[in-house]
């Protein structure tokens, strides 16, 4: 992840760097908007802290806050279109940097580790939070 971390700061062209907790962010909102405390819970932090995560990126344009149509004390957090388009380039940047850093792999490696990945995955319920 760290690698994953540098590259996305390092490829971000005009906009401001994009970290790996904002990019989760950006991704958890991507499908759906969501409350701040589901949020907080799908990145695994306090209210507090989910809040201040979306307040930066609403600063950048990239998500929006408003009022739930079915409960107006709800407020929901969505994408924008430009958080959309930052969130597709950092994706790509993402990916590029997994691909540099397991091309030295064996098949052999590989199939281990995405082994170890599919068991880690059971061991946390193969699901998002929602």
């Amino acid at each position: 992840m760290r690698t994953v971390g540098r590259a996305m700061r390092m490829n971000q062209g005009d906009t401001a760097p994009l970290l790996p907790q904002q990019y989760r962010l950006l991704g958890a909102i991507a499908r759906k908007p969501r409350t701040l405390g589901q949020i907080a819970l799908i990145q695994g932090v306090t209210p507090a802290t989910a809040t201040t995560v979306v307040t930066t990126l609403e600063s950048r344009g990239w998500v929006t806050r408003r009022h739930d149509s079915d409960d107006r004390r709800r407020i929901l957090v969505s994408l924008t279109e430009g958080g959309a388009h930052v969130l597709e380039a950092s994706q790509r940047v993402a990916e590029s940097a997994m691909v540099d850093l397991l091309a030295p792999l064996s098949a052999e490696q590989l199939a281990r580790l995405i082994a170890g990945l599919e068991v880690l995955d059971e061991l946390g319920g193969g699901e998002t939070p929602q």
